[in-house]
């Protein structure tokens, strides 16, 4: 008779020599990665603790953590900070909102699924930076496409001012956004809609189960590893977002609105030339950042073992 897979005669005997072996052979990986994550990190929180701005160089020495006690009582940080958290429960949301349905679009055998796995490929392929220029073009007063298109359907008379107006501004930038990160989202819950058994599915039609009970009682409780996953890096990439807000700023007059953290960190440091700030307000967002993170695998953790 077989002894089962998990007795002690059928478990791998390993050689007394093979996790050494396996740690030196991990380690010029991990030394690399510590290279290039940890001193970075290491280097940006000293540089938090020196005054460092080039337009008053006179001004240099060890302040401590007095930088970040500068950012308790600059309102234009909480400003930032603000429009950071608003634009990512926005944007958030929205991306599953479109995401979801298009992993749905191109996994189920229809005619259209190959158009909607090319739509889908194609914000996630096109750069940040290049999505900005592209949709502040299209939501332009003058010549906008977006305007065009509701004159012509009857929606409004005249064109509107979407990059002047502070409300349409921030409704520009969401719906940009949204548009260009529904892809990552939609990638990750198309991977785990090819993960899941045809056989349960079919089995709970043959129960008698409708679409809609199939999906939510068989296929998204299967999906909900793929869409923590999702939620994960999109809160964290919502919270660091650089490349569109920024491209639109040059844009709109309304800056204040659309200013996030990761614009104001560029400017502080590359446009006011306040390095020691500039670092100091990297700190902060990475720590929103691991916060962030650390309470999304918290959740997950829990709700995992539950």
């Amino acid at each position: 008779m077989t002894p089962p897979l998990n007795s002690p005669s059928r478990r791998v005997r390993r050689e007394p020599g093979e996790g050494l072996l396996a740690f030196f052979l991990l380690l010029p990986a991990a030394a690399l990665l510590l290279g290039v994550l940890l001193f970075p990190m290491l280097t940006t929180f000293r540089d938090s603790l020196y005054l460092n701005k080039l337009t008053e160089p006179w001004l240099t020495g060890f302040v401590g953590l007095g930088q970040y006690a500068q950012m308790l009582g600059d309102a234009r940080f909480g400003a930032a900070l603000r429009n950071t958290l608003f634009f990512g429960v926005l944007t958030v949301g929205g991306s599953f909102l479109v995401g979801v349905p298009m992993a749905l679009a191109a996994h189920l055998p229809s005619r259209a699924r190959d158009v909607a796995r090319v739509a889908l490929l194609l914000p996630w392929a096109m750069p940040p930076v290049i999505t900005g220029l592209i949709f502040a073009w299209l939501f332009n007063a003058q010549y906008g496409v977006f305007n065009d298109l509701l004159v012509r359907a009857g929606f409004i008379q005249e064109p509107l001012r979407w990059l002047s107006t502070p409300g349409l501004s921030v409704l520009a930038m969401v719906l940009t956004i949204v548009w260009k990160t529904s892809s990552f989202v939609a990638l990750i819950v198309l991977g785990g809609l090819q993960g899941i058994p045809k056989e349960m599915i079919e089995a709970a039609q043959v129960d008698g189960a409708t679409p809609t009970q199939t999906f939510f009682r068989v296929i998204l409780p299967l999906l909900a590893p793929s869409l923590a996953v999702a939620f994960i890096f999109r809160t964290i990439s919502a919270v660091q977002v650089f490349d569109i807000p920024y491209t639109f700023i040059q844009q709109a007059p309304a800056q204040g609105l659309l200013e996030t953290l990761g614009v104001y960190i560029y400017r502080t440091g590359i446009e006011f030339l306040d390095f020691g700030y500039a670092a100091a307000l990297s700190v902060a967002l990475f720590a929103l950042s691991l916060a962030v993170t650390a309470v999304y695998v918290r959740f997950v953790r829990d709700g995992g073992n539950s």
